[in-house]
């Protein structure tokens, strides 16, 4: 297996492998072709380009190309034929900004699975068929099956020796400000009910380590904190034998309930994928979204909560497994490039072309439209001093009119009233 994505590097999840750069895997695959190519990982399919660290020590956060992540592989099967599988990824946001575009890259995919209702449902208005659609559970429920329970009390003793009876917070960079005394504050009863209290950075590129600090400061008391970027082994060792485990992470909360532990999502940023996984698990109760409700919700779990049963989500996750195995081991291509697909490349590429150009038109359009807004303001601005000149002389007219109606009305008294200032 030959681990890949937008940039190369060593993957700290697995110890002292190496993950190539997606630019490379067309020279790779002629090299040394490859059985298949399989997609996965998380809310990966989509356009857009967001902001994280290349590094654990970056202090920058730069656009991250996640949409190489899938693009890349499906030109591979366009180019080259090479089976294409999708290990469940997730589809966050709609492509309604060009349906015909993404047809054409969804439609070619050998084994098209994904992980909730929204991404099949994506799928499906972007004209592909319900029936070639594997809606499959989180492929993190499987993590139960990746150590003895030997290796993950050593992976978590590794980290924090002797950890017991301990609640596990975790937050991205994206917590309000706002929000920090309500954490501390659920975290100081937690505290003062006897556990240790331990934040968990999850994904340190984007800046999880760093806000946790801060509330590291923002505690009053004792907090355990990683000293060094966390393997996924010793990430899960410690998740899986928490009392609780209270945050934002979709997959904090998928692993601590799979092995059985309680679980609080603290949703500030309210995800829809968050909030139906705490539909799925019959823990709606448990989802908040208001910091002001997160030290009674946690309360409430500790007393009330029960395990989660996945037995049913483990036999679907084990017929995924198998379907892939024997995809990739005996190396069939479900679905064959189309013989119009040169065809409608062109048309699409032409496409492209076409919105682009028309982008550039708009884009001189406007710069012309601000041009002439900038001189109509200056023209404004010049008169304005005038216009409020004489706005003011006819404020004084209509006031000296209106004395002289006062005076036509009510002359003596008019009379009387000046010779009483006088």
């Amino acid at each position: 297996m030959v681990l890949f994505s937008p940039f190369q590097a060593e993957e700290s999840f697995v110890e002292n492998s190496n993950v190539h750069s997606l630019d490379d895997l067309e020279r790779m695959h002629m090299e040394e072709p490859f059985s298949a190519i399989v997609v996965g990982g998380g809310e990966i399919i989509h356009w857009h380009r967001f902001g994280q660290k290349r590094t654990f020590n970056s202090t920058d956060f730069e656009a991250y190309p996640m949409d190489k992540v899938w693009l890349v592989p499906c030109f591979m099967k366009m180019k080259y034929n090479v089976p294409l599988l999708w290990n469940a990824p997730g589809i966050p946001f709609d492509f309604d900004a060009d349906k015909a575009l993404a047809h054409y890259l969804f439609s070619n995919i050998d084994y098209l699975s994904v992980r909730n209702d929204f991404s099949k449902q994506v799928l499906i208005d972007c004209g592909i068929p319900d029936a070639a659609i594997q809606r499959v559970p989180d492929t993190g429920f499987s993590l139960k099956n990746v150590a003895t329970d030997q290796e993950l009390h050593d992976a978590r003793n590794h980290v924090f020796p002797g950890l017991a009876h301990y609640a596990v917070f975790h937050c991205n960079r994206f917590i309000p400000e706002s929000e920090i005394n309500n954490v501390v504050a659920t975290l100081k009863e937690l505290h003062d009910d006897g556990h240790e209290i331990v934040l968990l950075p999850l994904a340190y590129t984007h800046g999880d380590e760093d806000i946790l600090h801060t509330i590291h400061d923002a505690c009053p008391f004792p907090c355990l904190i990683p000293q060094h970027p966390l393997s996924l082994l010793e990430i899960i060792g410690i998740l899986s034998d928490c009392e609780i485990y209270v945050g934002t992470s979709l997959h904090g909360s998928v692993t601590a309930s799979v092995f059985g532990r309680k679980t609080v999502s603290f949703d500030y940023q309210q995800t829809k994928k968050t909030r139906d996984l705490y539909h799925q698990l019959g823990r709606d109760a448990f989802y908040v979204t208001d910091g002001n409700q997160l030290a009674e919700t946690v309360s409430d779990a500790l007393q009330t909560q029960q395990p989660v049963d996945f037995f049913d989500t483990q036999q679907q996750l084990n017929q995924h497994f198998d379907k892939l195995f024997a995809l990739i081991t005996q190396g069939n291509i479900v679905t064959p490039n189309p013989s119009s697909q040169a065809t409608q490349f062109s048309d699409l590429v032409q496409k492209c072309f076409d919105a682009e150009y028309r982008s550039i038109g708009l884009s001189q359009r406007i710069d012309e439209l601000d041009t002439a807004l900038e001189k109509n303001e200056g023209f404004v601005n010049y008169f304005k001093p005038r216009a409020e000149y004489f706005e003011s002389e006819l404020n004084k007219q209509l006031n000296r009119v209106h004395e002289l109606e006062e005076l036509q009305q009510h002359p003596v008294k008019i009379i009387l009233q000046n010779i009483k200032h006088k």
